[in-house]
């Protein structure tokens, strides 16, 4: 009785041990690039980004992702009470400012920290909105 109680354990214990890296991982940048769509009612001036969100695999999702919605999924960033200031430049609630803000969670403001160990980090205008 107490041998197989003990090996029902190690069985379990091992089971978890397996398990919880699986778990823990999360889920998987999506293979596709994703192309940046302006909100609706927000007036562009250069052409869409796609975001290569493979490229961008080795960054943990709350590097550029601040609102959760569930177990491993996030907001998008004009989803309600989070950028959906469509006609601001400045601010946390401006649209523009969440990938052109000179902060590290920005497109712009982390590819420009990046520059130092990674020279061909894009910083310039035609280089995203090609």
């Amino acid at each position: 009785m107490k041998r197989s109680l003990f090996m029902s354990l190690v069985v379990a214990a091992l089971a978890c041990a397996l398990a919880l890296p699986l778990y823990a991982a999360g889920k998987a940048a999506p293979a596709a690039d994703v192309t940046f769509k302006a909100p609706e009612g927000m007036k562009t001036t250069k052409p869409l980004v796609k975001f290569p969100h493979k490229k961008h695999a080795a960054l943990k999702c709350v590097d550029c992702h601040h609102k959760k919605v569930g177990a491993n999924e996030y907001a998008k960033c004009d989803s309600k009470g989070c950028h959906d200031d469509i006609a601001a430049k400045q601010g946390v609630k401006s649209y523009y400012a969440a990938f052109h803000g000179n902060n590290a969670k920005s497109c712009v403001g982390c590819h420009k920290a990046k520059k130092a160990t990674n020279p061909n980090a894009p910083t310039a205008c035609n280089k995203c909105h090609a």
